[in-house]
């Protein structure tokens, strides 16, 4: 019984969910092994986000069922089903709080409309799409280790996460709305409904409103001077990140922060030139877009107590 305990701890299957403002992926992931590392046996199967709850949840639902259904037959037990959200997790971790990017989820009961569409599988864990990236970058990624980190998505929305832990060894992770602090003389409204959020500034969704198509398809003036406007607003953000909650590094992933790599390096250049009294080491994401995935699956093996929605 024991062996079989431990066997399954180094080698457990779970159905990954990463639930963004515009695409959801649903993908298996095997945990543990001789290396540590994750793996995903089959590539993430991909749709688009549907904004109607009730179409989403089916369109999900279906595809969990299936990849649960492949994970019994190919790789034994299922631990359970980990969701990765672009939005602010209510306290039980059971539904959706705030999505400014998904509105019809908000007050609905994820956590057991999936079960109960997924023929009663359990556990279902549901958690703030930066904190699962911060968990896959602290426990297996660029932030190995750290006592004193966060993690930054830019992408639909601008989500953060951080991780703070005690001499004593105890740690904790929460999701933090970097994204929605207030920069003091805007007067933009972001889709949150405050006016003068930093989303405003550095929001994929929001910039596309506001240039009236997708970012990608700017052109080079065009994006030189968002770039330039979003370095500079984005590092007011991470000096207050610094201050206020005294993380000594930041892992930065997201779909704009990979497909523009020129990114990082300005970040700290203009860090570097704000930043006073505190420490603030800037970081690419190791897993890439797959931060979200795979913090997803870590949530089956993290403690529930360690992490606070």
């Amino acid at each position: 019984m024991a062996a079989d305990v431990a066997k399954q701890a180094r080698r457990a299957a779970v159905v990954a969910v990463d639930l963004g403002g515009t695409t959801t992926r649903v993908a298996t992931i095997l945990l543990g092994g001789e290396t540590g590392v994750p793996s995903m046996p089959s590539a993430p199967a991909t749709f688009a986000t549907e904004p109607d709850y009730a179409a989403q949840i089916a369109q999900l639902g279906e595809m969990v069922d299936a990849a649960a259904g492949l994970v019994r037959r190919r790789d034994g037990p299922l631990l359970g089903v980990g969701v990765s959200l672009g939005g602010r997790i209510a306290v039980d971790g059971a539904s959706v709080a705030v999505a400014p990017n998904l509105r019809d989820y908000e007050g609905r009961p994820l956590v057991q409309d999936v079960m109960e569409r997924c023929d009663g599988v359990a556990p279902v864990r549901l958690a703030h799409d930066a904190l699962c990236g911060l968990l896959a970058e602290q426990r297996l990624g660029a932030l190995a280790g750290m006592p004193r980190c966060a993690y930054l998505t830019l992408s639909t929305g601008t989500g953060s996460a951080i991780h703070l832990e005690s001499p004593a060894g105890v740690g904790v992770y929460t999701s933090i709305e970097l994204g929605h602090q207030i920069l003091d003389g805007n007067t933009r409204v972001c889709l949150c409904g405050q006016v003068g959020c930093l989303e405003t500034f550095t929001g994929g969704r929001q910039l596309e409103q506001r240039y009236g198509q997708p970012i990608e398809t700017l052109s080079a003036d065009q994006w030189a001077a968002l770039r330039d406007e979003l370095v500079e607003k984005l590092s007011l953000g991470l000096v207050n990140l610094a201050h206020l909650t005294r993380v000594e590094a930041v892992a930065i992933g997201g779909a704009i922060a990979l497909h523009h790599p020129e990114l990082l390096p300005a970040l700290r250049v203009n860090l570097r030139e704000r930043l006073c009294g505190a420490r603030l080491d800037l970081v690419p994401a190791r897993w890439g877009a797959d931060a979200p995935l795979i913090g997803a699956a870590l949530l089956l093996t993290t403690p529930m107590g360690a992490v606070i929605h």
